[in-house]
């Protein structure tokens, strides 16, 4: 026989039926009153949380590129005991003809996050709580001094989870389903003679347009247009700007901000592969897509700051080196002149000069 607890009271110290007479259950749950399930929704995460009165709270979640998890959170005071716990129903009072259904075992760790389930062991909570039944999580029993034992019950109540998961599961069709590291460097190869964006093409920048437009952590998109060899370096440079404008025109067009994208091209100046196959020029006929973050700009302020004292230093060093050598040059000439003043002149030399001095038009 099950023992039914009423769940109008927060935390509930009672005898279990199901032990020894000297144990005892320590109970959390959410009175009906006031049970509430709330969702939080993000482009990249969506959660579903239960406020678990004097425990913590019990949480549902899902994130870009992961799968859904569950997890019960307790509060720096409270301690999940730890090993094998198990999970089963709890029928509300009012429906006496219902047994508790099993609903598995799982371990439990130290932490404050004890309970963790993957997507797999949800499905039945989901199921139970939806159909309107509470869900109970068991510790298993812990000697103690008092009691002889005791077991730690937490309660997820099932009132307002139906409407809660609905909003829950809309978010997570709306997610975008890939993250930053995924879509922060785009390469698109286009043909010898391209006339447009193919549709592939504009897949994959509708992806980089759509992660922009949700994370106001990018604070730049970079687009980078390259040619191969083939063409002269006129025409190649004028095919890598066509394309790299083609590119940052669909990205405003599917609305990343104007003022975010920055727009170059370098024709074949920067080539990646053997240019004299028609697969390494394929490969260099490309426009990249790449976007920076705050933590990006960050670091590629830091580098700029550190490349212009780098620049600073060396023509200073520069300078005072050439100012060095001014010196020296200018020192040598002086003590050439004053050597040459202070030096007398020989007879001959004093006879040579005043035989060419024209005493008739003197100058």
């Amino acid at each position: 026989m099950f023992a039914r607890i009423p769940l109008n009271r927060h935390l509930l110290i009672i005898p279990s039926l199901l032990l020894s007479c000297t144990a005892q259950a320590q109970m959390y749950a959410a009175d009906m009153a006031s049970s509430e399930w709330k969702t939080l929704s993000t482009p990249f995460s969506c959660s579903l949380t239960h406020t678990i009165p004097a425990f913590g709270k019990a949480v549902f979640t899902r994130k870009a590129s992961s799968g859904e998890r569950f997890y019960l959170e307790a509060q720096a005071k409270i301690s999940f005991p730890q090993g094998t716990a198990k999970a089963e129903t709890l029928p509300p009072v009012w429906r006496s003809d219902l047994a508790p259904v099993s609903l598995g075992s799982f371990d439990a760790v130290a932490g404050n996050q004890p309970v963790n389930l993957d997507a797999t062991q949800i499905t039945p909570v989901v199921a139970q709580l939806t159909a309107g039944m509470n869900v109970m999580y068991s510790s298993q029993p812990v000697a103690n001094a008092s009691s002889g034992s005791s077991i730690m019950r937490v309660v997820l109540t099932a009132k307002n989870f139906a409407e809660g998961y609905k909003v829950y599961q809309k978010c997570v069709a709306d997610i975008i389903p890939y993250g930053y590291a995924q879509v922060a460097r785009t390469s698109i190869h286009y043909a010898e003679k391209p006339e447009a964006l193919t549709a592939s093409q504009k897949a994959d920048l509708g992806r980089v347009a759509r992660y922009v437009k949700a994370d106001p952590k990018v604070v730049g998109v970079f687009v980078d247009g390259h040619s191969d060899t083939l063409l002269s370096p006129e025409a190649g440079e004028a095919q890598s700007r066509q394309l790299a404008e083609w590119v940052s025109a669909y990205l405003v067009d599917k609305g990343v901000a104007e003022s975010k994208i920055t727009t170059r091209w370098h024709g074949d100046k920067f080539l990646i592969a053997n240019n004299k196959t028609a697969a390494g020029r394929a490969q260099n006929r490309r426009v990249t897509v790449r976007l920076e973050d705050e933590t990006a700009h960050k670091e590629f302020m830091k580098k700029e700051e550190e490349k212009r004292k780098a620049e600073e230093k060396s023509n200073a060093e520069k300078a005072v080196t050439e100012k060095i050598a001014g010196d020296k040059t200018a020192r040598d000439s002086t003590a050439s002149s004053s050597a040459s003043s202070s030096r007398k002149m020989t007879p001959e030399e004093i006879s040579r000069m005043v035989e060419g001095f024209d005493l008739a038009h003197p100058k």
